[in-house]
């Protein structure tokens, strides 16, 4: 198994001239849409090369290179690297998988040559100022190709030795084009598809232009000289800020004037962001005594008569125990969940057990030291009837928990809630594609006074 640290991300940035924060700061990460340092592309794409010189230590030039970027590997995250068989010895297709997801797919085309020297300035980029924002639009726009060779070859010591330096040092550019400039800030590597031309290696320019994909949020950049080919980068979706309390008191007027829910004791699991969020500002609002929970969020926030509580469903600790049976809730709103991600191969057995562990298990820990309980809410998913392909194991916990909250109505006769809800608009569901998400407070308003959506 294979891993990449933290001082190797660095030390890439340097080489590269990338310095995103998705890649190199794990308190910016923590707070992005992947919720953890990503590993550069490029990077993968050395290392795949790397391990293909382990048996085949002959210089060679790249003519064709494919990489789709699927799935994110994360830092510190092991990771085998596959080849796959080809007919054709001068094509090379590799897999960079964990366990049985395939995070990249990475292809070449190559031909053996004579050993070149390196034409190319040794630069060693420092820290730029500040990530641009896309580049005005421009007809061929040019990015210097210069690496340090040194540190190249502390990182990539095979490749260093036999790979054609006019490679290296247009793969570098891309990373450092899609990373810093183009969608810069938040952007995302998505795919490359290059083919590299016989222009003489003195050639030191990237030439390039790009283009906003009309209905996607990307970019699509395509190269021109000393290569040709294109490369589809995203714009990383920004995460959804939960919702103030001050902007609910004047959308619901009513429930703060009739106090809707001031006889409640209620028990809010997972209200960092996202429905439980929502559903314990909207229960304060209603005059509800809260304690609501969080797992590794801490919820910085003012929220009337709420208490915070860091609770690990899966794993309570017994100081946490104690102080909810000394709350003594008489309502629970269970909105934990794990990270929900989507796939298309064959039922994932530990994936589908994670989902139960929390949709159920989870719950079921709680209701093992709360009594009484008069209501026991949680949001079911619009899931269960459409069943997407890609999610079969989300769907399946889902409809398991329906049937769950079924017999805790029947064997301890306590009321439930569980609404089908629509995708709401949540940090679980940000999409590259535009999407009409429901609100979060209106889906919790619905909930608790049995609303129907409109």
């Amino acid at each position: 198994m294979n891993n990449i640290s933290q001082k190797n991300l660095e030390l890439f940035s340097k080489l590269s001239g990338d310095f995103n924060p998705l890649h190199l700061d794990q308190k910016f990460a923590k707070n992005s849409y992947y919720g953890d340092q990503v590993i550069y592309g490029i990077y993968q794409v050395f290392l795949t090369l790397e391990n293909f010189f382990k048996k085949n230590q002959k210089n060679i030039k790249i003519q064709k290179i494919k990489a789709n970027f699927i799935n994110p590997l994360f830092k510190n995250e092991d990771f085998k690297l596959k080849s796959i068989k080809s007919k054709n010895n001068f094509l090379k297709k590799y897999e960079i998988t964990n366990k049985n997801k395939i995070l990249s797919k990475i292809d070449f085309e190559f031909q053996e040559e004579l050993k070149l020297h390196n034409p190319y300035e040794s630069n060693f980029f420092n820290k730029y100022d500040a990530i641009s924002n896309p580049l005005s639009k421009e007809k061929n726009a040019k990015e210097e190709l210069k690496y340090n060779t040194i540190l190249f070859k502390q990182l990539f010591p095979l490749c260093a030795n036999y790979l054609n330096p006019q490679n290296i040092a247009i793969l570098l550019a891309s990373t450092r084009i899609v990373g810093m400039k183009i969608p810069g800030l938040h952007s995302i590597y998505s795919s490359l598809n290059l083919n590299f031309s016989n222009d003489s290696i003195e050639n030191k320019q990237l030439i390039y232009n790009y283009e906003k994909h009309h209905s996607i949020e990307c970019f699509l950049i395509d190269f021109i000289s000393p290569c040709k080919g294109s490369i589809k980068a995203f714009i990383r979706p920004q995460l959804v800020k939960n919702l103030n309390y001050k902007s609910l008191v004047l959308k619901y007027p009513n429930i703060s004037e009739n106090k809707n829910f001031k006889e409640q004791k209620a028990l809010v699991i997972g209200a960092s962001s996202g429905l439980g969020n929502a559903c314990a500002k909207i229960l304060a609002l209603g005059g509800a005594k809260i304690l609501a929970t969080y797992h590794t969020k801490n919820i910085q926030e003012d929220i009337p008569n709420c208490d915070f509580l860091q609770y690990n469903v899966l794993k309570p600790s017994k100081i946490s125990i104690e102080k909810i049976k000394k709350f003594n809730p008489t309502h629970i709103y269970y909105f934990a969940t794990p990270k929900i991600s989507t796939h298309n191969n064959k039922l994932d057995r530990k994936m589908l057990f994670d989902f139960l562990d929390y949709y159920i298990f989870g719950l079921e820990k709680i209701l093992s030291f709360t009594n009484p309980i008069s209501s026991s809410s949680s949001s079911s998913s619009a899931f269960v009837e459409d069943l997407p392909l890609d999610m079969k194991e989300y769907s399946i916990a889902k409809a398991a928990m329906e049937i769950y909250m079924k017999y805790l109505k029947k064997t301890k006769n306590i009321e439930i809630k569980i609404p089908r809800f629509p995708r709401a608009k949540t940090n679980q569901t940000l999409s590259f594609i535009p999407q009409d998400l429901k609100e979060t407070d209106e889906l919790i308003v619905s909930m608790l006074l049995n609303k129907e959506l409109k």
